[in-house]
């Protein structure tokens, strides 16, 4: 089967490159790619774009074609709606690459910015796309097409020290109990713990969750049964008494001292989390001791030994509701642009950079979750990822609806209001329906 397929791909790529004819002058042909961190621990994301055009040129030259690529990668540490922004301005300009990572894949796609990928799956399903973990297909369609392809997986959840438990005197036997890996225990239970060790000074703060809108504030949500949209409707959903639950949750933790009225800096939450000045963050994902480790000097013996890591618990009513333990991630996309000259090429050079071997460098490196399950073989040496790459097979999408990360500013903004005491539960809830109803107005609201 496999050699089929690899006799599939050649005939297709003298097919695609016919036209320019054999044995000519060699034409090489530059493709551009913007590639998003955030932060510098994406490097691998870009550099393997590079990796690709070799092994593409490679095979270009066993083809006989005379065409080879050459790759110019612009990489960035910005935040994604600065990115996000540089990209548009590009695009009204003429100016777009021809490969693009972002996440807004509903918007990019209803805005005519990408191309669809749904035939190029389909094409070489076999030969590369075949044991990408199925849910992460679930977050690069909308509307029954494929539009990009992934390339990292980050599940969310909620890291705690379990030496500051020591301290209070728990068992290794009994954290387990109360906060077990798979997350199957309640937000209270995480509440109370974090309460005790704020009480006995073992720590300057209880709880610290994001200081902006992401993947992390959507989870929270989803704790409380929250649910934001309904995918067979393709609509965002407003659950009133949910959300209600929600914010007088984050305050009642302020009035404890649990959480800060005001979430600090990204600096200080990583910081302090790994000093050990803060029980439980909800800022982070499986992948962020690389980060920790890199910039803030987590220890491999710290890891293994003094942190725990779970999906978000429900709260004790969601619970009863049926919701169950959740992570979720934004699943940024390669992306070919609709201003691509040589669209099929760069669909090409992506199928390469996501290799399994492409796929193990990037988690090798970050120490995320490999997005797909042959890549696993080669990284048989890290013990972190063997021990968490589970993880992903239980990972929701984040919602691809256009007006989904408006939705989750909206609510963060009246978080960050409720947490200052500026304003109570009651009546950010009542605010935010009113904007719902004028901006969403097919969306469904849950009383």
């Amino acid at each position: 089967m496999r050699s089929r397929l690899w006799v599939f791909l050649i005939v297709t790529v003298l097919a695609v490159f016919a036209v320019v004819g054999l044995a000519e002058d060699i034409k090489v042909i530059t493709l551009k790619a913007f590639v998003i961190g955030p932060g510098p621990m994406g490097i691998k994301k870009a550099t393997n774009l590079e990796l690709a055009a070799n092994k593409l040129n490679r095979f270009l030259e066993i083809c006989g074609a005379n065409v080879r690529v050459k790759v110019e990668v612009e990489f960035s540490e910005l935040k994604w709606g600065p990115f996000a922004d540089k990209f548009y301005l590009d695009f009204a300009a003429g100016k777009a690459p021809d490969i693009v990572t972002l996440r807004e894949t509903a918007e990019l796609a209803k805005g005519g910015f990408i191309v669809p990928m749904d035939e190029h799956v389909k094409e070489f399903w076999e030969m590369n796309y075949f044991d990408f973990y199925e849910n992460l297909w679930e977050g690069a369609t909308w509307h029954g097409r494929i539009w990009g392809i992934p390339h990292d997986i980050s599940p969310t959840g909620v890291w705690y020290r379990k030496d500051v438990l020591r301290k209070l005197g728990y068992t290794d036997e009994e954290i387990e109990r109360m906060l077990p890996p798979d997350g199957d225990t309640t937000l209270e239970v995480l509440a109370k713990l974090a309460k005790e060790a704020v009480d006995a000074g073992l720590v300057e703060y209880g709880i610290l969750h994001r200081p902006s809108k992401g993947p992390g504030i959507y989870n929270m949500l989803l704790a409380f049964g929250a649910e934001c949209y309904d995918p067979d409707a393709d609509t965002l959903v407003f659950n009133k008494k949910a959300l209600l639950e929600f914010f007088k949750w984050h305050r009642k933790m302020v009035n404890e001292g649990v959480i800060p009225p005001e979430p600090p800096g990204w600096s200080t939450i990583h910081s302090s989390f790994v000093k050990g000045r803060t029980f439980a963050t909800l800022a982070s994902h499986i992948g962020t001791p690389s980060e920790w480790k890199a910039k803030y000097g987590l220890t491999e013996s710290a890891l293994k030994n003094d942190l725990g890591f779970m999906p978000f618990p429900p709260t004790e009513e969601a619970r009863k509701r049926g919701t169950k333990p959740v992570s979720v991630h934004d699943f940024p996309l390669y992306f070919v642009t609709t201003q691509s000259k040589h669209p099929e090429l760069a669909k090409l050079l992506i199928m390469f950079a996501t290799s399994p071997e492409a796929c193990a460098i990037h988690s090798r490196y970050t120490l995320r979750p490999p997005y797909r399950r042959s890549a696993m073989e080669l990284l048989k040496d890290v013990e972190y990822i063997q021990r968490t790459a589970k993880s992903v097979q239980t990972v929701r999408p984040v919602p691809v609806h256009p007006k989904f990360w408006d939705y989750m500013s909206k609510i963060f903004e009246a978080l960050k209001g409720v947490e200052a005491g500026v304003v109570t539960p009651e009546q950010v809830v009542a605010d935010l329906e009113m904007w719902f109803e004028a901006e969403v107005p097919d969306g469904k609201i849950l009383k």
